[in-house]
């Protein structure tokens, strides 16, 4: 558990933890589409979809292919944020996986949580012998200028791939780091 000096506190969930979490993390999804954040969905999220989208990712939390880490609101059990750690599953990427989902609720954001989130996440990554990490996010968005802000380096764009939360195509920008290089 890492505490912030706002008090919020970075938490990494177990199976059981995930499965208390989300209903929280289902309001902190529908939250981020409706702020706009391009994150997998449309605009007019609802609650239940936001929920059977982490429920199916139970099985994967329970077997750890999957570790969530949420951030906490101070003396509460609220989650205000989320990341995921994706292992790759394949037998020639062992050292590899993706960072998924990194949001913060609207009521919590620039309170540093999102980089602490991402500081915690590496570390897990690390201590699992997982050295290289890959994202992606809207071309433009406020997530891209964080990740460079965080030392992820650029990979490329991909035109037209997926829709904007209004719908529209937007162009995805992949980021990669390598943290061998950051210790």
């Amino acid at each position: 558990m890492t505490e912030l000096p706002s008090g919020h506190r970075i938490v990494t969930l177990d199976a059981a933890g995930y499965i208390d979490a989300i209903p929280d993390l289902a309001e902190l999804l529908v939250d981020a589409v409706a702020s706009g954040a391009s994150v997998n969905f449309l605009a007019g999220l609802d609650t239940a979809t936001a929920t059977a989208w982490w429920q199916a990712r139970t099985d994967a939390v329970a077997d750890g292919t999957i570790t969530p880490l949420v951030a906490r609101e101070p003396g509460t059990v609220a989650v205000v944020g989320s990341t995921l750690l994706v292992r790759a599953t394949q037998p020639n990427g062992p050292h590899r996986a993706e960072v998924s989902k990194v949001l913060v609720h609207r009521r919590a954001r620039r309170l540093g949580i999102a980089r602490a989130l991402m500081t915690q996440v590496e570390r897990v990554a690390l201590a699992d012998g997982r050295w290289l990490l890959h994202l992606d996010t809207q071309t433009g968005s406020d997530a891209e200028g964080m990740y460079r802000a965080f030392g992820w380096q650029e990979m490329g764009a991909m035109p037209w791939h997926s829709l904007s939360v209004d719908g529209a195509p937007t162009a995805a920008t992949y980021f990669w780091k390598d943290l061998r290089t950051e210790r």
